[in-house]
């Protein structure tokens, strides 16, 4: 098992530097223009959706920003992540990401007095993929809580396409994912969509 811990703990530091040397030579417009109206598969999923939880981008990860604002446009109800120590993130509805405050370790979360929601599409932040749908993320274990807590809510990775790795290791907690989003094409294990 220490091995496994190990082999995790390898990859967070090869894929983080990978992404923030990818993300650094991106241009500004490049910059603006991934990820901004999501690909027929992912739209078709927000289409079906009625809440949706994203996430605050934090340096190099791939941006939610236009995402946010796409799916606002649609008329869905967007959701933000709350970190409550060792349980299941919380999500809570925001109308507007300016309310966003700095939580945990500085991530913008929303306040507690924001509504709490039940979201049915969740799109979580990659450190690295696979093939297999295998997400690994920072290492605390919030999301595979979450995604646990939410089986009902189906499970979107975004990340850049030099994030993917040959395999991703995974524990037992380890939760995988229904679908990834990069800036050049969508993996999908299975197609919920239609």
């Amino acid at each position: 098992m220490n091995s496994l811990i190990e082999q995790k703990k390898n990859l967070r530091e090869e894929y983080r530097r990978r992404r923030d040397a990818f993300h650094s030579q991106l241009d500004a417009a490049t910059r603006g223009l991934a990820f901004r109206r999501p690909a027929s598969p992912l739209a078709r999923l927000i289409e079906q959706s009625e809440i949706i939880a994203l996430y605050s981008t934090m340096g190099s990860e791939a941006p939610t920003g236009k995402l946010t604002e796409y799916c606002i446009e649609m008329g869905k109800m967007v959701a933000f992540p709350l970190v409550t120590g060792d349980s299941p993130m919380e999500f809570r509805h925001v109308d507007n990401v300016d309310l966003l405050e700095n939580g945990f370790k500085d991530i913008p979360e929303p306040s507690t007095d924001c509504p709490l929601v039940t979201p049915d599409l969740i799109i979580a932040p990659v450190l690295a993929f696979d093939r297999s749908m295998g997400r690994l993320g920072q290492g605390a274990g919030h999301y595979d809580r979450t995604f646990e807590k939410y089986p009902q809510a189906t499970r979107v990775g975004l990340a850049w396409s030099v994030q993917e790795t040959d395999n991703v290791p995974l524990q037992p907690h380890d939760v995988t994912l229904e679908m990834i989003v990069t800036e050049s094409e969508i993996i999908q294990r299975v197609n919920k969509t239609s």
